[in-house]
C-alpha cells in the first residue's frame, strides 16, 4: 500500500517527503504505522466505499489524523508537536493528490475535524475511537460548494 503512493510521486513530490521526514525523523515511523492501520481500519468498516466522496471517506480522514497524533505521541510526548505534524503531513497529501476542488476542501476539511476530534478520543482506544467516528460519518453533512465547508467547524462533510 505504502509503496503504491511513493510510486505515484514525482521528484518533487519525493524531495519534498524525504525532507519533511528528515526535519522530523521520529514521526517517519509512527506517521507509516498510522497510515497503515487506518487503511486496515477504513477496508475492515468500509470495504472499498471509503474511497469516494462519502461518510466512509471522511471517516478515514478524521481517523487517519487522530492515528498519527496517537502513534507520534508514543515516541515524543508533545501533543501540540504532534498535531501540528499531523496537520502538515496531511495537508502535504492532499497537496499532492490530484482531486478537483470540491474534494481537496472536503479532505483537508475532515483531516481538520480529526484533530478537533482528537481532544474527545485522546484517551480512547483505536476501537472506541473507530465506533465515536462511525457515528459521527453516520452525521455527516453532504456539501455541494467550498463555502458550504466554512459554516462546519467540527462536523464531517462528504460530496457524493
Amino acid at each position: 500500500m505504502l509503496w503504491q503512493i511513493f510510486k505515484k510521486l514525482d521528484l518533487k513530490q519525493l524531495f519534498g517527503l524525504f525532507w519533511m521526514f528528515l526535519k522530523n525523523p521520529q514521526y517517519a515511523l509512527p506517521t507509516i504505522f498510522a497510515t497503515k492501520r487506518c487503511m486496515d481500519i477504513a477496508y475492515e468498516q468500509y470495504g472499498s466505499k471509503h474511497h469516494l466522496g462519502n461518510p466512509a471517506n471522511a471517516f478515514r480522514h478524521a481517523l487517519w489524523v487522530i492515528l498519527i497524533i496517537k502513534k507520534c505521541l508514543k515516541w515524543q510526548n508533545n501533543e501540540q508537536k504532534a498535531k501540528t505534524w499531523a496537520k502538515k503531513f496531511t495537508d502535504w497529501h492532499e497537496d499532492f493528490s490530484p482531486n478537483e476542488a470540491l474534494e481537496h476542501a472536503m479532505d483537508l476539511h475532515n483531516n481538520h475535524v480529526g484533530i478537533l476530534y482528537f481532544e474527545e478520543v485522546k484517551d480512547k482506544n483505536v476501537a472506541e475511537i473507530v465506533s465515536f467516528l462511525k457515528q459521527k460519518a453516520s452525521e455527516a453533512v453532504k456539501i455541494s460548494t467550498i463555502e458550504e465547508v466554512e459554516n462546519l467547524e467540527k462536523t464531517l462533510v462528504y460530496i457524493d
